[in-house]
């Protein structure tokens, strides 16, 4: 008590006042300019942890895409199959009062069924493969699934078909053992209309997505960050990461408004969190990632101790400190910021300088690599978007739009081109004889025959099945059928050789060329793809030119 009264005493004298009035003039600037830093590096650092789970959600969606795809072509191969077209067509065919009665009792169901359970044993990940009706009733099913138990069919799968050409369901619990499931199919026997009678589905666990809830997947320890997935329409989380259920289970991921708002929860331990759910684009899923907030916040934590450090022993000086502190950290981490907002707005050609060896020169670094990454995936995911992964080729998509392009430029300056459209002969007789993989293999080696035959200006992509689309730029009608007839003799001297086995291919191809009378550049594939089938109807292996007079 009397060190206290002492030191009230000394506090009183004119000097002390002074150097008190100094000490506070110049503490408070530094400490408004400490708290002023500790908020701009709280809001850097927030946009940091947000932006760190908004890539890990890109991410997640694309695997998650591929995983579903995948899922898709398996249903594609299988709806291919003969055994599932014969049988499904002969179910059409019955009548009306028999096809609604046992289907067990009609040998093509019983054949069908056999087949669907074969595939299921290959597939260890598939809990059933069925055969639906339109309305989702059961037709066939494999028989460790049986038809009875019951699954989600989503009210919208026709639309889903009619975007995407094939459907999926929202996640369901198994009652058996209490893991999601998904119901994804393909209609089959769909033709140019959009018309199928079927579908073909499969019900997978969804426990396959869960390596790509390991947060150590996409570079974090782990320790610290929680994942899982939440159905977007009803906030119910229904696949939980390494460790997450317990820390996540008590929490409601629905957001009030903004979906991208970086927010804090506390969960039923107590445990304060930071947390973000983050919409997919393609999907009507999300992902709900949130991170210990000591761990993702543990920079601004240990920043504010050593703030208050600094001004309690160096009061005097701190406000040079801080003026000094300000223009050596605000350069760079506005030059951070603006990067990170460009590319927040898409634009990956951002290279900021390093011209520190401190924590924000390897922020820099590590924004850059991040920058970097980003702008190899974005490269990566447009090759796959507009190459056909079998033949390399460009897909339909693609082909299409350079279509478009070209006729754009003969509108503007007049520019002549032609379309090929190619068909491979028989092409079902020699998966029939040779099996898919050998179809695969004779399409591969006819899109390198394209490559070798084709100029630099010209263009090749796989319109559909064996159907390929050839645009040649600048061409007139002479030298469009020399070289089609120089594709047509490459394919026809040719021998594809196929696990020792040797197939003798060849192809129709239907010439079209633009005219001043198109109103679209559907009017040349229109002719192209008549003169194909004059081509098939004239006996096959022939190039034929349809003009725009002959339509």
């Amino acid at each position: 008590m009397d060190k206290r009264k002492n030191k009230h005493r000394y506090l009183l004298s004119i000097r002390n006042r002074i150097f008190v009035f100094a000490i506070l003039v110049t503490a408070i600037p530094s400490l408004s300019m400490g708290l002023l830093l500790q908020n701009m590096l709280q809001t850097t650092l927030e946009e940091k942890v947000k932006q760190k789970f908004v890539d890990s959600a890109q991410i997640m969606e694309r695997e998650i895409s591929l995983w579903l795809k995948k899922r898709v072509y398996d249903l594609t191969v299988f709806s291919n199959a003969s055994i599932v077209s014969e049988a499904v067509t002969a179910y059409l065919k019955m009548p009306e009062e028999k096809a609604n009665g046992d289907e067990n009792q009609h040998p093509n169901i019983t054949i069908l069924e056999t087949y669907l359970s074969t595939l299921q044993h290959q597939f260890k990940g598939y809990v059933r493969i069925l055969v639906l009706s339109r309305t989702g009733a059961v037709i066939a099913a494999s028989e460790s699934g049986g038809r009875d138990r019951p699954f989600t069919f989503p009210d919208d799968y026709i639309q889903q078909i009619s975007d995407q050409q094939w459907f999926k369901s929202n996640a369901y619990i198994d009652a058996r053992d209490k893991s999601p499931l998904i119901l994804i199919g393909v209609p089959l026997f769909l033709d140019q209309l959009y018309e199928y009678e079927t579908l073909l589905a499969i019900e997978v666990r969804l426990t396959g997505l869960l390596t790509l809830l390991d947060p150590v997947k996409f570079g974090d320890s782990g320790d610290w960050t929680y994942q899982s997935l939440v159905n977007m329409k009803t906030g119910q989380q229904f696949l939980y990461g390494r460790g997450a259920k317990k820390v996540l289970n008590q929490i409601d991921p629905s957001p009030s408004s903004d979906r991208q708002t970086l927010r804090e929860y506390v969960n039923g331990k107590g445990e304060r969190l930071m947390g973000l759910v983050v919409p997919f684009r393609e999907l009507e899923w999300g992902l709900f990632i949130v991170e210990n907030y000591e761990k993702a916040f543990s920079g601004v934590i240990h920043a504010r101790h050593r703030n208050i450090l600094i001004i309690c022993c160096f009061s005097v000086l701190m406000g040079l400190v801080a003026y000094l502190l300000t223009r050596q950290i605000m350069v760079p981490l506005s030059a951070l910021t603006r990067g990170a907002e460009r590319v927040a707005e898409g634009d990956l050609n951002v290279l900021l300088p390093v011209r520190r060896n401190d924590e924000i020169g390897f922020a820099t670094t590590v924004f850059n690599e991040m920058v970097a990454k980003l702008k190899l995936s974005q490269a990566e995911l447009e090759q796959l978007a507009t190459t056909d992964p079998l033949t390399g080729l460009n897909n339909r998509k693609r082909v299409m739009s350079i279509l478009r392009d070209h006729y754009e430029y003969y509108r503007r300056y007049k520019t002549a081109f032609s379309v090929l459209m190619l068909d491979v002969d028989h092409f079902k007789d020699v998966n029939d004889t040779y099996g898919h993989q050998a179809g695969d293999t004779v399409l591969k080696q006819v899109a390198e025959i394209f490559n070798e035959n084709l100029r630099n200006v010209d263009s090749a992509g796989r319109y559909g099945g064996e159907e390929f689309l050839v645009i040649l730029a600048e061409s007139g009608v002479e030298e469009s059928i020399q070289a089609a007839e120089r594709i047509r003799k490459a394919v026809a001297s040719h021998t594809v050789i196929h696990e020792e086995q040797e197939i003798q291919v060849h192809i129709s191809i239907g010439i079209g060329r633009i005219h001043k009378q198109d109103g679209d550049e559907q009017n040349i594939v229109a002719r192209a793809d008549m003169a194909l089938y004059r081509a098939k109807d004239e006996g096959r292996n022939r190039v034929v030119y349809h003009a725009a007079d002959d339509l």
